[in-house]
């Protein structure tokens, strides 16, 4: 699973880090349309949690970009 930082998400698929935020959703198993799913990770011993968001999903609504 990769995941991305919000600055890294923006840049994958070209939108407003407030376009990221509307279409966030918190980790679940099952992908949403159109949805965003994040989790809240710690990238080390002395760092804090951060919401990353799951690669796949952004792939997803840039594919769903190019086909409309």
């Amino acid at each position: 699973m990769k995941w991305l930082s919000l600055s890294s998400a923006v840049d994958c698929i070209d939108v407003s880090t407030d376009t990221i935020g509307r279409r966030a959703i918190r980790w679940q198993a099952e992908a949403q349309a159109g949805r965003i799913r994040f989790k809240l990770l710690k990238l080390g011993e002395d760092t804090r949690l951060e919401r990353r968001y799951f690669a796949e999903d952004l792939e997803a609504l840039l594919l769903a970009g190019h086909q409309s």
